[in-house]
């Protein structure tokens, strides 16, 4: 399928108009090139091929400058982005729906021999299970109604890399207390769940999401303690002696889960619910989860249901990495960098609203979103290519026009 973009994207456009706080038009026009190219162009984007497949691109070194060093405010631009999520959920979604804000993050990895790109570290890796060399970027995510949108993000860098860097420190509990207490509820929604995995489920993010009117509900380590009969066992150990057949049973999504419930003290936790539950297959039980809820009048199939929501971040990296690009960038300063971020979350912000706004189209995911666009823009390219044949332009000035070599 052709690559090369004639004209932007009309709805591209549209949409950093309404997000955009007073561009001049050449940074405007880089920007919308940089969306074009990650959207089009996909996991193996690099500010070369943008700048070789969309005919209105400036060159290679001006898209590099713009990332760089060109005086343009990217913090009041994203904010221009989540004042603009606000206002479509405010205005879209209903009381009667549930909202949740995810927490979680991602590496970014790169080879060991990069040394030039700046602020690279060693970071833990969940999938690896083990430290690569990557930036690391943590980031909120939130699901109600038809929408699932990601809001905030920060890389984070560790307290040895901010002292080299010049910059304050701030842990991963720091960042994720910063998004709870920066989210906007939409205005119409009573409740309001906050999501995340065991790396981040903790005293203090429970009681910062209890101080904003969230319940909490997320996974937790299997050795941490808690007090069944009253008596102290590590969770695991715990576990490890249950017989999931003489557990309850509910089915959720369409799969069984055979479930324990407790209600108590967990680590320093005090009185929430624990549930050890482990999922049915044909052969058995998968290994157990053990997740936590604030919420103890939420039943044991609910709970299951709610923290399954979380999947919706896990399903954005993927997005993010392998259709967007996200970890594909070969620039070198850390503005660079983080500017490259919130463009990718410009592009994804666009894309989600695109998918929920034209449901006549029947897009149902951000993939098939992204092979909308796609297809537009291979259909622009043949009708451009079409156009200048009926205006009998030489072959040799369309190949001009279009960056390609006669």
């Amino acid at each position: 399928m052709p690559t090369t973009i004639v004209n932007h994207n009309e709805e591209i456009i549209n949409f950093l108009e309404d997000v955009n706080y007073g561009m001049n038009k050449p940074q405007f026009n880089n920007l919308a090139t940089i969306i074009e190219g990650i959207i089009n162009i996909g996991d193996k984007v690099s500010i070369s091929k943008i700048a070789e497949n969309i005919v209105k691109a400036k060159d290679k070194s001006c898209i590099s400058r713009f990332l760089s060093s060109s005086p343009w405010d990217d913090e009041l631009l994203n904010n221009n982005r989540l004042a603009y999520i606000k206002e479509l959920l405010n205005n879209e979604l209903c009381s009667d729906d549930i909202g949740f804000l995810v927490i979680d993050d991602t590496v970014n990895r790169k080879d060991t021999r990069t040394k030039s790109m700046e602020a690279l570290d060693f970071h833990y890796s969940h999938s690896l299970g083990k430290a690569c060399w990557s930036h690391c970027l943590i980031t909120s995510h939130f699901v109600g109604g038809a929408y699932s949108v990601p809001l905030q993000f920060k890389p984070y860098y560790r307290d040895t890399k901010c002292d080299e860097l010049g910059i304050p420190f701030q842990s991963k509990t720091d960042i994720a207390k910063e998004f709870i207490q920066n989210f906007s509820k939409p205005s119409k929604l009573k409740k309001t769940y906050i999501l995340m995995d065991s790396w981040y489920t903790s005293n203090s993010l429970i009681d910062e999401a209890l101080s904003e009117n969230y319940h909490l509900i997320g996974g937790v380590r299997s050795n941490r303690n808690f007090h069944p009969d009253g008596n102290k066992i590590k969770i695991s150990e715990f576990a490890n002696n249950l017989d999931p057949n003489t557990l309850d049973s509910v089915t959720v999504r369409g799969k069984e889960y055979k479930v324990y419930r407790y209600q108590g003290k967990v680590a320093q936790i005090d009185n929430k619910v624990l549930l050890i539950s482990f999922e049915a297959r044909k052969d058995g039980f998968e290994k157990p989860v053990y997740i936590l809820s604030t919420d103890n009048a939420l039943d044991n199939k609910t709970i299951i249901d709610y923290y399954l929501v979380r999947w919706n971040i896990e399903t954005s990296y993927q997005y993010f990495k392998e259709n967007l690009g996200l970890d594909q960038y070969r620039i070198r300063s850390r503005i660079s960098i983080e500017r490259y971020f919130l463009i990718c979350f410009l592009a994804y912000t666009f894309l989600e609203v695109f998918r929920v706004s034209n449901k006549g189209l029947s897009i149902k995911t951000i993939g098939e979103t992204i092979i909308h666009h796609k297809n537009t823009t291979a259909k622009r390219f043949i009708r451009y290519i079409y156009y200048q044949a009926r205006q009998n332009v030489p072959l040799k000035n369309i190949y001009n026009l279009l960056k390609l070599p006669a």
